[in-house]
This record gives structure tokens, sequence and C-alpha cells, in this order.
């Protein structure tokens, strides 16, 4: 006969209640599972967690069969029953295990944990009545039975995913979501239950086959399950309460420790900044620091990379255990290029757990790995880039973001406090380096800073300076006017800028230009005052050479207008002069005469000449000139200007040495020489001078002529006069310095000694004694000796022609009369003309064979004629002569330079062999 059952509902609703607290348990135990630090703790919250939810599946299900009222007496197999538990402990145990350790619960694996936790609990539903004992028998509804399993499967799919969804969660934390999910698996549990045992059909056994069975009353039984599973349950919460605070506990700590760590290492890279190392070596300890915390996952490897902003580049400057492929590869980075360029360009982290499209730089058997590019920011601005490497795979840790972004701030610290050093040394090293004076005072006028330029120029050592005001440097020469009108600009906040003459140390003198600038720090009102003083000793010596320049240039405009006059003159002087000689030939004495004033003619040409010179710098012809011979023939010509009062002492070497030198410019030397010597020791009690001449090798030469090998001539001048001033030494040779009254000196004699001795490659010193007397000192460099020609030709008594025809084409009539007439009396035919086209007519009449040409004249000049004379009569034979400087012809005879050109005054003789020449040509 066939069971009737019911049910009692104040169990049934014991049953759903004893489900969801159960569950609710469950889920306040997955958060411990995610979070258990060690295999061992994880293992016990799994078998926790299988026994929470274990026996509170079996708890309901127990309730439940004592709310399923028969109306024959039930009891229960033990060892079935603890079957059932163990099961539902087991399968819910296992059905967890993938949320261990922060795994991921993928569809899959979702999928094979329900199946087997839902057929646990079904066949621990099934194994629990199978545990029934009493006189009948039951039997199941297969598509009852394929239902509830179906239902234990997605209730198990269900749990699963809530205790995903909740496992980052504390205890008791989200409470309302807990609690509704509890409930609704303790719902869908209760119905899987109810769902099987509906199914499930009772019949009575015949009555010889039943035995006495003594059943427990179903509320004792529920009420004995219940607080069996309430007391499994709350010792679950009280342990999961106590690793809840313990772990509370252990992740304070580790936070601290954290904290610490990151306080400690932070110090220590605020600390390099302060051991004054370079950047790179800086950053090379800083990358060190970091990647010493043990519980950061960073990998020993890593770099720091700074900022080209202009270039909108990065360049490696530390790195950690990179291979030097890497290192040549990453050594220079574009924004945007990399990881690390990508982060430059975003100003932001990045962070990879693996290699991706965006390592730019890979290459064959690379490790897989991650990367945290941090960049280095100050005001939005990227100053650089950390780059650090992590395990492929690796999870980004809030910690570690925090670390790196404190990491980064303090590594932009250092390097705007090093680039603002940098820019303030440049500064610093600027000014103190600077040629300038540079002094600050505060705004009182109390000197706190100089440079070096101030001690080298004034005298005075900074720590002399500091703390007086520059009253120290006055001079005098600026009157209280001056200084009460600069100190009303600069107080005015205006820069003031004028000359003035300065006092240094030693009391001597100096000009100076001075700008103040006023200052302000961090307020509106002056705090200091800037003064650059710039000494302008070497400026006033320019603008003086300058000035003395102009004075050549002037002089030598002069000289060069009245040479031409003065050696017109002199040409017809010389012209009488030869004419005499040949009427007086008979005459010695007159002849002896006659011989002087040629001399003196041609050497006050050759005076016109050096004067030009010395004032523009002309080259000047250089021969082979024995020394010791030339001295004494000067001297004999000079010793007549020296009063008869005065010694005259010679020390001449007669060694045979030469020099190569201009006679006329060295006789210059010697006449200037004995004249100052010859004012010096007037007023002497008994004057003397003396002049030796010696061979000196290199070695005992004056240094500044070291560096050239071979010997030299020594000339000095000595007297016994009132010597020389030592501050007037440093000044002797310069032009236009005197110490003479005004009237008895140029100040040209010594400066042009010593611009003849320079061009001569020689060297001229001075010495003085004052109240002693004075020794000039000269030396030229010694050649050796060639034989040459006398260029001077006497008068010849073979000197003759053959009736050739000469015209002579000179403005200067005396000249022309004097030469004409000089050339006639040896036998040429000679004709006269004031200007070159008088001379074009005469040549088309007469054909001379010769025409003399003066340069510069009238109407046309020589080179003019002498193109034209060339065109028509090619057959003549042309000479030119001026009394300019033949520097001046340069560009008047262009295409005409084979045409000898003869300097005025010159010799008859010198033009009768030119004549001679070039009627040879002509034959």
């Amino acid at each position: 006969m066939e069971l009737t059952a019911h049910f009692d509902i104040p169990l049934v609703a014991l049953s759903i209640v004893t489900a969801m607290i159960c569950s609710l348990v469950a889920l306040e135990t997955v958060p411990r599972i995610n979070t258990a630090t060690d295999r061992s703790s994880t293992q016990l919250w799994i078998i926790a967690f299988g026994l929470g939810l274990g026996t509170g599946i079996w708890s309901m299900h127990f309730i439940a069969m004592q709310a399923w009222h028969l109306p024959i007496p039930v009891h229960y197999d033990i060892t079935l029953t603890v079957s059932s538990l163990l099961l539902a402990a087991a399968v819910s145990a296992i059905a967890i295990t993938p949320l261990q350790g922060g795994e991921k619960l993928t569809w899959s694996r979702l999928l094979l944990m329900s199946v087997i936790m839902g057929t646990g609990i079904a066949g621990m539903h099934y194994s629990g009545m199978a545990a029934m004992r009493m006189n009948a028998d039951m039997q199941y509804q297969p598509s009852i039975i394929i239902a509830s399993i179906i239902i234990a499967i997605a209730v198990s799919a269900a749990a699963l995913a809530i205790a995903n969804r909740l496992r980052q969660t504390r205890i008791f934390g989200q409470a309302g979501i807990k609690i509704t999910a509890a409930m609704l698996m303790g719902l869908a549990i209760a119905s899987m239950h109810y769902t099987a045992m509906i199914g499930v059909r009772v019949t009575a056994l015949p009555p010889g086959q039943a035995t006495t069975i003594d059943a427990i009353a179903p509320g004792i039984m529920a009420g004995f399950i219940v607080i069996f599973a309430l007391l499994i349950q709350a010792g679950i919460i009280v342990a999961a309460l106590l690793d809840e605070s313990n772990g509370r506990a252990r992740a304070s700590e580790a936070r601290m420790k954290q904290r610490a760590d990151i306080n400690q290492a932070l110090s220590a890279i605020l600390a390099t900044a302060i051991e004054r190392l370079p950047l790179p070596e800086t950053l090379d300890k800083t990358l060190d620091i970091m990647l010493s915390i043990d519980w950061l996952s960073f990998q020993q490897q890593g770099s720091i990379f700074l900022a080209d902003h202009d270039e909108r580049k990065l360049r490696m400057i530390a790195q950690r255990n990179l291979g030097k492929d890497l290192q040549s590869r990453c050594s220079v980075l574009n924004y945007g290029q990399c990881l690390c360029g990508k982060a430059a360009e975003e100003a932001t982290i990045i962070f990879r757990d693996h290699i991706d499209a965006d390592h730019h730089h890979t290459f064959d058997h690379m490790d897989n790995h991650g990367h945290y590019c941090t960049p280095i920011l100050s005001d939005g601005i990227v100053l650089g880039v950390i780059n650090l490497y992590v395990k492929a795979g690796h999870t980004p840790l809030p910690e570690e973001k925090e670390f790196l972004n404190a990491a980064a701030d303090a590594i932009s610290s250092i390097i705007r406090t090093r680039r603002i050093e940098q820019h303030s040394n440049l500064i610093s090293a600027a000014i103190d380096q600077a040629g300038e004076v540079v002094m600050v005072t505060d705004q009182f006028g109390r000197i706190e800073y100089v440079n070096h330029a101030f001690s080298e120029i004034t005298g005075y050592t900074a720590g002399e300076a500091i703390g007086q005001t520059p009253s120290i440097l006055k001079s005098g020469n600026q009157d209280n006017g001056f200084y009460k009108q600069m100190w009303d600009t600069i107080l005015a906040g205006e820069v003031w800028q004028g000359e003035v003459v300065e006092r240094r140390k030693d009391g001597s003198y100096y000009p100076a230009m001075l700008t103040i600038s006023p200052t302000r720090i961090g307020s509106d009102s002056i705090t200091h005052f800037v003064g650059i003083h710039e000494d302008l000793s070497e400026h006033k010596k320019l603008e003086s050479q300058f000035r003395q320049a102009q004075k050549m240039e002037a002089l030598g405009t002069l000289v060069g207008g009245i040479a031409h006059e003065f050696n017109n003159m002199l040409a017809g002087m010389m012209g009488n002069v030869f004419l005499a000689k040949r009427h007086a030939r008979e005459h010695p004495e007159m002849m002896q005469k006659l011989d002087r004033i040629e001399t003196v003619g041609f050497q006050a040409a050759d005076m016109i000449k050096q004067m030009l010179v010395f004032a523009r710098s002309e080259e000047v012809e250089m021969d082979n000139l024995p020394l010791a011979p030339f001295l004494v023939e000067t001297i004999k010509l000079h010793q007549l200007a020296i009063p008869e009062n005065i010694s005259l002492e010679q020390q001449l070497s007669r060694e045979d040495f030469h020099v190569r030198g201009n006679p006329t410019q060295l006789q210059q030397v010697i006449l200037n020489l004995f004249g100052n010597a010859v004012d010096a020791v007037q007023g002497k009690t008994s004057p003397n001078i003396t002049i030796r001449l010696e061979r000196i090798s290199a070695g005992h030469a004056p240094q500044a002529l070291t560096g050239r090998a071979g010997d030299y001539a020594h000339l000095s001048v000595e007297d016994n006069g009132h010597g020389i001033a030592p501050n007037h030494l440093e000044h002797i040779f310069d032009p236009f310095f005197t110490t003479k009254e005004p009237g008895k000196g140029t100040g040209l004699g010594l400066a042009m000694c010593s611009a003849i001795i320079k061009s001569h490659r020689g060297l001229i010193e001075v010495s003085s004694t004052e109240g002693q007397g004075t020794v000039f000192h000269v030396y030229l460099p010694l050649v050796e000796h060639i034989n040459a020609t006398d260029s001077t030709m006497k008068i010849d008594k073979q000197m003759q022609s053959n009736g050739e025809k000469i015209l002579i084409v000179d403005d200067e009539p005396t000249l022309s009369i004097a030469t004409a007439e000089s050339l006639e009396s040896i036998g040429f035919r000679v004709m006269t003309a004031s200007n070159g086209k008088q001379a074009l007519d005469i040549c088309r009449v007469m054909r001379p064979d010769i025409v003399l040409l003066d340069v510069v004249m009238p109407v046309m000049n020589g080179p003019e004629a002498a193109r034209a004379i060339r065109a028509n009569y090619p057959d003549t034979r042309l000479i030119f002569s001026t009394g300019y400087d033949r520097g001046q012809l340069e560009g008047q005879t262009e295409g005409l330079e084979s045409i000898p050109v003869l300097s005025k005054p010159f010799s008859i003789p010198l033009l009768y062999r030119t004549i001679r020449e070039q009627l040879a040509g002509q034959q």
C-alpha cells in the first residue's frame, strides 16, 4: 500500500533558513581563501568552506527529511548519514578550489566545478535518503532525479559565480549583497531537495516483513541538526573573524613596513643629492636604491632616461643589468618610441605585463617580460623616464605605482636642483672670470661681493674690499656734483653709466667705464647695486695709437707732397754739380768739395725716402754691408756735428762681418743715437760718448731674438749723461714721445730708429740710470759676405756718345736744363719738352732714340705719353723719372712695367748707364 506523506511547514521554513545561514557563512569564508598568504592556510580555508557549505546543505536536507511526515516510524543509518555529510563537504571544497590565490574563474572551470558540486550535492541527497530505515519501500521517478540533479548543478554554478564576485570583500563587507545572495542560494538548494522528495513513492511492507523501529521525534531530531549546523557555522565565522583580524594586523604591519621602506628609499635617494656626485652617478645610485626594495616585484633590471624637451628625445643616463645590445638600441629614444617614449609623450605611467607591439626594440631570443615606465615630471614638463622590468604576467599593485610616483618626484627634485646649481655655477663662474670688474653692494653702498678681476685690476683682495664702500677706489678726479648725479640716478631705479678715473691700492690711477644697475630681490624696493668697471687703459692706449697713426698718415701725406718738389730741386742741383765736376777735373780741391756737395745731396734725397718709408711703412732696398768700414765712414761724416768738448771713444771690431741692410737707414739710426747722446751729456763736466761694435753668438743675444741660428752684430752707443727716468723708459720708442722742451724735439727720432732696426730683423734696447748715463744696444743678424759690384758710377773719362738723340720731358725747367747740359757735355743731342703733348709733337718731327719722361706732368703725364709713343714709334726707347715714391706709381704704369724708372735725384753716370742699356737693347 502506498503511503501518503505531508510536510511540517515550520520545519520546512527552518530548513530553508538553515540553508541561507550556511550559505552566508560560506560566502564569508571565500575572501579568506582568496587572501591566504600560504598554501596551508589556503587549504584550511577551502576545508572550512566545504565544511560550512556542506554542513549547511546536509543540515537543510535532514531537517527537510524531518519535515516530511510519514505514517510509519523512521530512523537513519549512521554510516550513510555521516557519509552524506562528508560527501557534501568534499564536493563543496573541491568546487571552491579554483578561487584560491587570486586565480581567475573561467567559464570552463565554472561549468566543470558546477557539475562536480551539483552531482555531489545530489549524491548527498540520495545517499541521505538511502540512510532512512522504515517498514516501507521508496521508488524514485527518473525524470525527477534528473531535474533535481540539473537544479543542483545550476545552484552550484550560481553559488560559485557569487563566491567569485565577492571574494575580494572583507568579512561582513557588502552585507546586503551577501545576505541577498545567501537567501537566493538557500532557496535554490531547498528547491532542489524538495523537488527530489516530491518524486519519491513510498509503499508499506507487508505485515510479515515489518520490523519494530524506534524513531526519534522529528522536532528533537531537527533541533539537534540545527544546533550541530549552527555550531559548525559559528566556529567557522569565529575563525574567519580571527583570521581577518590577524590579516588586517599583518596587512597594517606590511603597509607600515612598505611605508617605512618607501620613506627610507626616498630619503636615501634625496641623500644622494647631498653627495655632490655628477648627475649620472647620482642616478646610478638612485636606480640601485629602487631595485633594492625586496617586497616590490621589480626584476633587477632597469634604466633612467633624461629628456631633451626641445628635441623631444630621451637619452639613457643610468642602467642596471641591461645587455650591450639593448643599451645601444635604447641609448636615444624619440618621444612616442617604445614604452619609455610613450610614457614621455603621454606624461603618465605606462605598464605592460608582456612584450607587445609597443616594444619597438626587440630581438631574437629575448625573454618575455613586462615594464613600468614612469615619467619624471616638473610642472607638467617631462624631465626624464624611469624604466623598471617586471616578470611576464605580473599584476600591477597600487603600492608599486605609489612608490614609483614618489621616487619620480624625488628624482625630479634632484634633477631640478642640479640644473639650478649648474645654471647658478655658470653665472657665478662667468661673473668671477669676467675681464671686467664686477662689484655688488647693498642698498647702503657696502661691498658684499667682488670678482677676481677686481683684485687683478685694483690690487685689493676680496677680503680687503668686502664690508668697505666703493670710495676706496676714489681718485679725487670727480667732484661731489658728479657723485650726486650718479646717486640720484640709481636711487631712482635707473641705470647709470659714465667714465671715471679710479685709484688702485698702490696709488696709481686708471680710467674706467662704470655702469651701475639697481637690483630688486623679492620686493619692489632696491636691495642691491651691481657695478661693472671696465678698465679703459688699453682702450685709451689704442686711442692714442690711433691718433699717432693719424699723425703718421698726415706726416706721410706732407712728406709725399714735398718729396716731388724737393727731389726735383736736388736733381737740378746734382746735374749742375756733374757739369761743374767735368770742368774742374784739373783742380783736386774743387773736385773734393764738389764730391762732398754731391754726397750730401744724395743723402738728402735718401733722407726724404726714409721719411716716406717710416711714415708709410714702405719696403726698402737691402744690400750686403760690411759693418765696420761703414761705421768708420759714417762716424767721420757726422763727427763734425759733435762739439769739441765731448770725448768720442770708438771701440770697433776690425773683424770682417756683414749685415743685410740699407746704408741710408742705418746712417739715420746712428745719426739719431749720436744726436741723443750729445743732448744727454750737455752740462756734464767730462762728457763722453762711446760707440762699440762686436760679434756675439745667438746664445748671448737677448731672449727676444732667440729662435734664430747664427751670430749677431752688437752695436752700442753709450753716454755718461743725465739718464732717463724709469717711467719714461717704457715710452722711449713711442712715436711723438719726447722729454725735450717744446720746439727741441719731434718725438720721431727713436721711433724711426726702432722701425728701421725691426725692418732689418734686429732689436734695439735701452738701459739707463738717472744721473749716470744711458746705453742704446742695437742687434743686427750677420749674413754671409757676398761680393757685389759698386752700383755708384764715378765720372768716367771714357763716358761718351755717338750723337744719339735724347728727348728730356719734365715740367721742372731747372732739372731739364741741367740734365740736358750734362748729356750734351757727353756728346748726346738733347731736346726738351715740358709735358707729354709737347713730347709727342717733337717725336713726330725728330724721332728721338731715347725719351726720358717725368711721370707726373701737366697736360699729359708720363705714362700716357709713353703709351702713345710706344704705339706710334715702337723703336724709340723710354725711361721714366720721378720725384715721388715708387709705390705711388702702382696703377699708373700698368702695361709699362718693362720701362726702367729712375728716382730723382739720380746721378748722371747712372742715367748714362741706363741710356746705354736701352740703346743696346734697341740694337
